[in-house]
């Protein structure tokens, strides 16, 4: 393994929701930082769904608009963690940020964070060119990041092994770079490049006797073409096209989150109307 570059490694963080305190936790990337419409930074991290999983809580609330309670989800802070390094390569201490989960994907395994800090991140990871991923090749040289058994961001090396690996009819990629509990959420770089083309997720397991036994050296990946698939449902697409901005996306997303309560209206509406039918003599 050659030098990793510097700004790779700053890219990555150490993120604990306040049900991981104490404990391993996991990994996240900064994909995005760059100066919003108010003349500060937005900043954006990435992550795995579980590693935010327990900030997210489903509440039944009062809908004023629909007139109905309906569910509805309540995130809590999480706390990013970002390391200052002495020679560029010795962790002596970390900065600790208050980010908001934005949005998640529970059949994508993935979510976004928005820095609370108004401040550029130390870097930004440089994302693998979308439609690209055909030039990714079995037997390239890969890195994996992340704060393995909460430790500040541990680099590994590894090849590329596998492509479409489905698991739960979701799409993997296999990384012989080895990955452990708190690897969640991290990623995986070429080695050449510094390009993002992954989110480690999950390890190999294997069942000797009755107790399951971590294989660290097959990590599989969320690929580069999910996270591309999530930003772009999850209309974020401004983290990786400049043709969108931050501001238009959001206002999309109001209104399609207005969209869905005016269907829900008219459901209930239709209900309403249909039972008051059969109810006349």
């Amino acid at each position: 393994m050659g030098t990793i570059k510097r700004d790779t490694l700053l890219a990555n963080c150490r993120i604990r929701s306040e049900s991981s305190r104490g404990a391993v936790g996991g990994s996240g990337t900064v994909i995005y930082s760059k100066p919003n419409s108010k003349g500060d930074y937005s900043s954006y991290i990435l992550t795995n769904y579980h590693v935010v999983e327990n900030n997210i809580k489903i509440e039944t609330k009062w809908n004023p608009m629909l007139k109905r309670d309906i569910k509805a989800d309540v995130s809590g802070l999480v706390e990013v963690h970002f390391f200052k390094y002495l020679y560029q390569s010795r962790a002596v201490g970390a900065t600790v940020i208050e980010a908001d989960i934005l949005t998640y994907d529970v059949d994508e395994h993935l979510a976004l964070l928005r820095l609370r800090d108004t401040t550029p991140t130390p870097s930004v990871a440089t994302l693998f060119a979308k439609g690209e991923e055909h030039k990714l090749l079995i037997g390239m040289s890969v890195l994996a990041i992340g704060a393995g058994l909460g430790e500040p961001p541990i680099v590994t090396s590894g090849r590329l092994a596998q492509f479409a690996r489905e698991i739960d009819n979701k799409e993997f990629w296999i990384s012989t770079a080895p990955t452990i509990f708190g690897n969640s959420g991290g990623a995986v770089y070429l080695e050449d490049t510094g390009e993002f083309i992954g989110v480690p997720s999950r390890i190999a397991v294997i069942l000797l006797g009755f107790a399951p036994n971590a294989i660290p050296h097959l990590s599989f990946i969320t690929p580069i073409t999910r996270v591309y698939k999530f930003l772009d449902d999850q209309l974020f697409r401004f983290i990786y096209n400049p043709a969108f901005t931050e501001d238009d996306e959001a206002a999309l997303r109001e209104q399609k989150r207005k969209e869905e309560e005016r269907k829900v209206l008219a459901i209930i509406g239709d209900t309403s109307t249909s039972s008051s039918r059969e109810e006349r003599p």
